[in-house]
């Protein structure tokens, strides 16, 4: 083996062979400690060469070195499989200059090559974190992992956060176990907040880990632009950007952050200028299509790209001249990531561009900006002691032998997230395991069973199988799509609003079982950006405490923004009295409403667990329940009733447990059945395939209440929803006076109110503008149902449609004009209309059966046809029908209680049996 010196002549005379005029900042760090073997993270921006930083100093030592024994050398693991195609692309040029052979293995790679890999492992495999599941219980393909010296993880940021981060480092810390070398971990990433917890994340407990930064920062230009106007103007907004752009090759790319507001504006962007080369790419369009727009990208052949966070991550895309973002990408770090795209080197300025037409987006896109610009960028959470992850590692660990609580204890408190794992939590997975007869365990020792490799293998992937719910219009009874059971669990609630085929629907219910989400259309410009999918990402504290303090400066005209956005604010001083910021929250309370508005600076996760509190304590308070919705800046309370300021302010003094009110708040919803469906899944109490249950997951949390599985339910509800630590703080800070409560009685809500009143629940009124349109498709189809009408004298029947039905209806057999209705299959009322006629004696149910058909004809005789017409309504029986009918006399008013009914049997028919 040469010298350092010599080595890191040789690698830095490669780079210079492939192009580069001189080694970049992050690559004069990188070369000498990957030279000496250590373990590092690297951190550095988009087009800094952080890739060749690693990758080349690695393969030269592994050149020079004559292995031990023929396996992999080299684990390359990155979080999408798109990265995985271009850093092959890469690395297996730079592997074959050094006489390496590099390989890529994962889901879709072919049968034929897997088996050629197991006969003739690669010097350096490019994987993912679930294939690497895989290698790890492979008899054969295992034994070729003996030989791993280094494991480099790609764009680590995206996994730090969530469970394939958590499940990768158990697999670390197995490859350490197994390996014959001393294996060094080296982490990638642009974009970081926290770099001492990256590191111990990547290198697991009680190991060193040289942290790299490049501190010769990349300048970022990014603009926010509101635009007062609709997704149409944001697009020409857009379109004339483009043309009026210098560049000879223009190349814009258009980040949005749902795939429904992709496919939108790109439709709209093709259909406004077809002479231009536009593509979309996004996770949901096929390998082709997204190689295909990747392709054309690069070569510079598409001039706009309306993309996800498909694009966000390393891919190799050519020269980008912009970066465009529809709306607040909620998060420094996105923002960073995704503007990175642009202008792909080091020296170079990345261009980018917010475009919303939200006021709340300019205000919160303004504050990213400014983060971005002091390189303040958001932590990412851990999820600490995940059991479901242990679970699935226990089961892997049975697969290659049987193993004591101890071995297993021992390779799993070396990963970081599982530091405080202890014998107690390894035996509570263990015993769910058994009990569904996965594996043998005797409280010390686990064997694997028949059924241990169908439950790993199926469980391999910590992300929940993607199931998806029909979508129904009620007011037309018509499927107008489908979305992910993900949105549905997480964040579908009744009065939620969201967009889909660009229109707006609010939800009115949802049918688990059915797997239907009924919704009604709203009045809302198509373009309104769909409200529960950006919930996905959440708006952090310090965001939110930025936008408070925006608000201040623009008040105190020291920061210049739309003239929309001074006058929203300046009105909604002069209604308040004071501008809601980060250090006073305003309790808005309208005039004779059962709505309050809070308004709070802090972010999506604190301000849900506030409203969880608020709407909890006060309901046992008072005895009523009081429903909340928040987001990032405001909380909103309903009542039924009047719900005075007073509630709030004694709430929030009060002392409690905050982790006992917010388990009791989640028990019997919707996002609490949604997980305990899914860790179900992940610890094998349901097959994977199982469809959602709500019955049978209500049963679970009863039967595994005390258990691991329960457990891991709530450890991740309160992960993703809630922000415990945070949210106790500012209790702690309001009850000594740090934290203003001002109260304020107004006419009419403020400006700064309407955000979240816009989309707050509402089952009995309708938006004034979208009610004509919508109670006009109701008429239509309540005009259209089938009836089977009956004369109770005679048994003469017939089959009328509501519209058809005349003023008066008289039997045409024997005059009689004691007519009933009934539904078109109802075959066992005109049995018992017979047996009546014929004197013969009913029996209980049918008794009760032909008195309902009497009520019916009673109404029938009272109010005519229009009887048909509210009996036409769904799930509305002649109870229902004889208080509406007595109740109104106008026409429109009568279709509009028809609607009513309809949303209410909808949304309640679950209390009433089957």
């Amino acid at each position: 083996m040469p010298e350092i010196y010599q080595l890191e002549k040789r690698v830095e005379d490669r780079i210079h062979e492939m192009g580069w005029a001189e080694l970049t900042p992050i690559q004069r760090k990188a070369f000498p400690v990957i030279l000496r073997e250590r373990s590092a993270l690297v951190i550095a921006p988009t087009g800094s060469g952080k890739t060749e930083a690693v990758v080349m100093p690695i393969l030269s030592l592994l050149s020079y070195k004559e292995p031990k024994t023929r396996g992999i050398r080299m684990l390359y693991v990155t979080p999408l499989r798109a990265l995985n195609r271009d850093i092959f692309r890469r690395i297996i040029n730079y592997a074959e200059m050094d006489g390496l052979k590099a390989e890529i293995r994962h889901g879709d790679t072919p049968i034929a090559i897997r088996r050629k890999m197991v006969e003739e492992p690669p010097d350096i495999l490019i994987t993912t974190p679930e294939t690497l599941g895989i290698l790890l219980v492979g008899k054969r393909l295992r034994l070729h992992l003996k030989s791993v010296e280094w494991i480099v993880i790609d764009e680590l940021h995206e996994l730090i956060g969530n469970e394939r981060g958590a499940h990768l480092t158990i697999s670390l810390e197995k490859i350490e176990a197994l390996s014959n070398e001393q294996v060094k971990r080296v982490g990638l990433s642009a974009t970081l907040g926290d770099p001492n917890m990256a590191a111990r994340f990547l290198s697991g407990v009680n190991r060193k880990c040289a942290i790299l930064v490049d501190n010769s920062i990349r300048k970022y230009e990014i603009k926010c632009n509101y635009i007062d106007g609709s997704l149409l103007d944001i697009a020409n907004f857009v379109l004339n950007h483009f043309k009026e752009m210098n560049e000879e090759k223009r190349t814009i790319l258009l980040f949005t952050n749902t795939r429904d507001e992709a496919e939108f504006i790109g439709a709209i962007l093709k259909a406004k200028s077809p002479e231009i080369p536009i593509e979309v790419h996004h996770g949901s369009l096929s390998k082709e299509i997204r190689e295909s727009a990747e392709l054309k990208l690069r070569s510079g052949e598409a001039s706009i790209v309306v993309c996800t966070s498909s694009l966000e991550l390393g891919l190799d895309i050519g020269a980008v001249s912009l970066v465009v973002q529809l709306g607040s990408p909620r998060q420094a770090v996105k923002l960073m990531q995704r503007v990175g795209r642009s202008r792909h080197k080091l020296d170079t300025t990345a261009l980018g561009m917010i475009v919303t037409n939200r006021l709340d987006d300019e205000l919160e896109g303004t504050a990213l900006i400014e983060r971005v610009q002091k390189r303040w960028l958001e932590n990412n959470q851990i999820h600490e002691k995940a059991l479901d992850v242990l679970t699935h590692h226990l089961v892997g660990l049975s697969l290659n032998g049987s193993f004591s609580l101890k071995d297993a204890l021992h390779i799993f408190k070396r990963a970081y997230p599982f530091r405080d794992v202890e014998a107690e939590d390894l035996d509570s997975c263990l015993q769910v395991l058994k009990s569904q007869g996965i594996i043998n365990y005797d409280g010390e020792i686990v064997r694997r069973r028949q059924r241990t490799y169908d439950y790993y293998y199926e469980n391999i992937s910590t992300i929940p199988d993607v199931q998806q719910f029909e979508v129904i219009d009620l007011s037309s009874k018509k499927t107008i799509g489908r979305l992910d059971h993900f949105f549905v669990g997480e964040y579908g609630e009744p009065g939620k609003t969201f967009v889909l085929k660009g229109s707006s629907w609010r939800i009115i219910s949802i049918d688990d079982e059915k797997m239907e989400l009924h919704v009604e259309p709203i009045s809302k410009d198509l373009t309104t950006i769909p409200y529960w999918t950006g919930e996905l990402i959440p708006v952090d504290l310090s965001t939110a405490k930025e936008v408070g303090r925006l608000r201040r400066q623009i008040i105190s005209n020291k920061s210049e923004f739309s003239e929309e956005q001074r006058k929203r604010l300046l009105k909604s001083r002069e209604c308040l009295g004071v501008i809601p910021d980060e250090n006073t929250i305003v309790i808005e309370k309208k005039k004779a409403s059962n709505v309050i508005v809070i308004h709070a600076c802090f972010g999506s996760k604190v301000n849900q667990t506030l409203a969880t509190l608020l709407s909890t304590l006060i309901s046992s308070m008072i005895g009523y329940p009081v429903e909340a919705k928040s987001d990032p800046y405001r909380i909103l309370l309903s009542y039924v009733a009047r719900l005075e300021a007073k509630d709030i302010i004694e709430a929030l003094y009060d002392e409690f447990d905050i982790e006992e009110i917010l388990s009791a708040s989640v028990v019997g919803t919707h996002p609490l059945n949604w997980k305990t469906w899914h860790v179900a899944k992940k610890f094998g109490v349901i097959s994977k395939d199982a469809q959602y249950d709500r019955r049978a997951s209500s049963l679970i949390q009863k039967v595994y209440e005390k258990t691991a599985l329960c457990k891991e339910v709530m450890r991740e509800l309160f992960l993703e929803k809630y922000n415990i630590l945070t949210t106790r703080e500012i209790l702690l800070a309001i009850r000594e006076g740090r934290m203003k409560v001002i109260q304020s009685q107004v006419d009419d809500f403020s400006p700064l109110a309407k955000p979240i009143l816009e989309y707050s629940s509402s089952f009995t009124t309708l938006p004034a503008i979208a009610e004509k349109a919508i109670l006009d498709l109701v008429k239509e189809r309540l005009d259209k149902k089938r009836h089977r009408i009956m004369c109770l004298s005679c048994s003469w029947e017939s089959v009328v449609r509501t519209k058809d039905a005349g003023e008066s209806l008289i039997c045409p057999i024997c005059r009689s004009r004691l007519i009933t209705s009934t539904y078109l299959s109802d075959d066992e009322l005109s049995r018992i209309i017979k047996q009546k006629i014929k004197g013969k004696k009913l029996k209980s149910d049918e008794e009760t059966k032909f008195r309902k058909a009497w009520k019916v004809s009673s109404l029938i005789q009272n109010f005519g046809n229009r009887t048909l017409l509210v009996l036409s309504g769904f799930g509305v029986g002649p109870d229902t029908a004889a208080r509406i009918l007595r109740k109104v006399a106008d026409f429109d008013q009568l279709v509009r209680e028809i609607y009513t009914a309809e949303k209410t049997f909808v949304r309640t028919r679950g209390f009433w049996g089957d």
